[in-house]
């Protein structure tokens, strides 16, 4: 299973542009995830991260990008 398919698997989501990401939340709402290479670190369109600057979100997909990445080393 390639990355795009794990990713699209776990979150039904979708790629939007490079970088950035469509995640279903839990009551069906789709949010956008993207990540900012300059300053390093995630941002999602969800009232969670809006309050908390953390998420599931980004938490799962982060999960799964290292996963992914510490199997293949």
């Amino acid at each position: 299973m390639t990355l795009l398919e794990k990713i699209i698997d776990t979150f039904d989501g979708e790629i939007m542009a490079e970088n950035r990401w469509r995640v279903d939340g839990s009551n069906g709402t789709k949010y956008t995830v993207e990540w900012d290479p300059f300053h390093r670190h995630y941002s999602c369109g969800c009232k969670g991260y809006k309050f908390r600057r953390r998420c599931r979100h980004i938490t799962e997909l982060s999960n799964s990008f290292r996963e992914r990445f510490k199997a293949k080393s």
